[in-house]
């Protein structure tokens, strides 16, 4: 006798659940009120870690980028920005590292399409948002 597979609309089901928990610790954390209008995913894929590493990678250069930027704009004034950039340089080299020393890596991770309309404190979010998710829906932060 074989099990079957979850169905897709049971993993969304989870994939909800685990989002919609985080978000909830996320703004107890950050002692802000969430009102949460809207959560649906309506897709996933499974991915491997290195999916994961590329999509950490592009978020890391994004952000190199915009405070490069800043930096620049601000006549070289801004000390902080630099941080920020040496810090997400020195985390895309780490993560370039271990990209390289992974050769075989089984874990798989699914990687969510959801629709979320939330306001925590006074920022409203209504957009089509990617989560990444291990096998037990833990939500993976993708900075």
């Amino acid at each position: 006798m074989f099990a079957c597979a979850p169905s897709k609309e049971k993993i969304c089901g989870k994939i909800d659940d685990s989002i919609r928990n985080y978000l909830e610790k996320s703004a107890s954390k950050a002692n802000k009120d969430l009102t949460i209008h809207a959560l649906k995913t309506t897709d996933f894929s499974l991915v491997g870690a290195g999916r994961l590493d590329t999509l950490s990678k592009e978020s890391y250069n994004k952000k190199i980028t915009y405070f490069s930027q800043r930096y620049t704009a601000s006549g070289n004034a801004a000390k902080a920005d630099l941080d920020s950039i040496n810090y997400y340089a020195k985390l895309d080299s780490l993560t370039t590292l271990q990209i390289a020393n992974r050769w075989q890596d089984p874990q798989v991770y699914y990687y969510s399409k959801t629709y979320l309309s939330a306001t925590m404190g006074t920022v409203k979010t209504a957009d089509t948002m990617r989560y990444a998710l291990d096998r037990t829906f833990k939500l993976i932060p993708i900075l």
